[in-house]
């Protein structure tokens, strides 16, 4: 349900109240049945979003929306009756209340970019609808932005394959740690003590981790987590701290290489059709940076477009951003004119794709044997900490 900020006057006074309905219309029908005289509806947010927040639309249920909206448009359907229909096949709360913010602001007369921005949708979605609409061609417009998130679905499909296993071994690592020092070695410590015995090295160091987790292991969390959030919202604030930690990223050891082709490819993605589209390169920049989420190097392609304001032109623009590759660089200078440079992009982003594909191929097959060592370190060391005792102890009955 939709929150609405409405102004009314009701037994010769004027009074301002929020009402939660489906939309203007059944608010307004409502109002009118209970005799009361509505001056202005407007929406307004509420806890409601704020918990819907929670839980984002999926990529596959935007562009299955996105499809309805191009699939309806090209059928020669009014674009308020398109919204009307889409609404309702949509499951995601979120999701349907943006598409109902919009609905709501073309009722009121406002333009579809306006509407769409007012709504909350990302950057690069305004963006291309800003453009389509100013150029009457709202079709592409959703056609570039069902590829646009269908290459990013595909990449994040990638990404959550690369994470997976590192991230599930690390979960079984933590859980046997702690279900050894906390329910098992304790056990091993009373009976030593029992014969005035002094338990190995390795199976104190296990001991003193225990009794750190069971004193201070609620306030070891509580502390991570005031840092974490005390850094978030620093990161998020600082331009130059993430700059710094985005650059950081890139360097690390085929993750870094994984980044870069992961997000240069989305960045070339989007560069490449619309500068096709014959939209102006100040544009095309800006909206293709937006979906770059590697703060370095989106200031880095933002700087391109200063140096072709000085007067430098694309190829040398692109060098001087110092994040391209020999080969890359090598096709772009090779290009003489504006077709053989959309070739020298579509060449380029074409290997970039397969750069990314290898490279993940690669960081995928180096993550498993690491993890291996980690784990094996690990079950080496629990190990130790349990069997060394037990060697020790018909040695220690008998001193007894």
């Amino acid at each position: 349900m939709m929150c609405f900020l409405v102004r009314f006057k009701k037994e010769g006074r004027i009074y301002t109240q929020r009402f939660y309905a489906m939309d203007e219309k059944s608010l307004y029908a409502r109002l009118q049945k209970e005799k009361v005289f509505v001056l202005e509806i407007l929406p307004k947010g509420s806890f409601l979003e704020d918990i819907m927040i929670l839980n984002p639309p999926k990529l596959r249920e935007l562009i299955s929306v996105f499809y309805q909206l191009k699939l309806g448009l090209s059928a020669k359907i009014p674009l308020l009756s398109v919204l009307e229909d889409t609404i309702l096949q949509i499951h995601n709360p979120l999701l349907r209340l943006k598409f109902k913010k919009v609905l709501f602001g073309l009722q009121k007369g406002k333009t579809l970019p306006l509407c769409f921005l007012e709504a909350g949708f990302e950057d690069f979605i305004c963006s291309m609808i800003e453009i389509g609409h100013k150029s009457g061609k709202l079709i592409e417009a959703l056609e570039f932005i069902i590829l646009g998130l269908k290459n990013r679905q595909k990449n994040q499909k990638l990404f959550k394959k690369i994470l997976f296993y590192p991230l599930f071994v690390s979960m079984v690592m933590v859980l046997v740690f702690l279900g050894i020092t906390i329910f098992v070695l304790p056990q091993f410590e009373s009976l030593f003590l029992d014969f005035q015995a002094h338990l190995p090295l390795v199976s104190r160091s296990l001991l003193f981790m225990h009794s750190l987790i069971m004193q201070w292991g609620m306030g070891i969390v509580f502390g991570i987590c005031l840092i974490s959030l005390i850094g978030i919202w620093f990161y998020k604030h600082s331009i130059l701290l993430q700059e710094k930690f985005s650059k950081l990223a890139l360097s690390f050891p085929l993750l870094g290489r994984v980044i870069y082709h992961y997000t240069m490819s989305q960045f070339l993605l989007s560069f490449y059709w619309l500068y096709r589209s014959k939209i102006p390169l100040e544009q095309v920049l800006k909206i293709s940076s937006k979906g770059i989420e590697n703060t370095y190097l989106r200031l880095r392609v933002e700087d391109i477009y200063g140096y072709i304001l000085k007067g430098v032109c694309i190829a040398e623009s692109f060098e001087k951003s110092g994040i391209w590759d020999r080969l890359t660089l090598g096709l772009i200078h090779s290009a003489k004119d504006e077709e053989g440079f959309l070739e020298a992009l579509e060449v380029i982003l074409e290997l970039h794709k397969e750069e990314l594909q290898t490279r993940s191929e690669s960081l995928m097959a180096a993550l498993e044997p690491v993890m291996i060592v980690f784990l094996g370190l690990l079950v080496l060391w629990l190990a130790l900490g349990i069997f060394l005792p037990l060697w020790e102890l018909p040695l220690q009955m008998k001193a007894f």
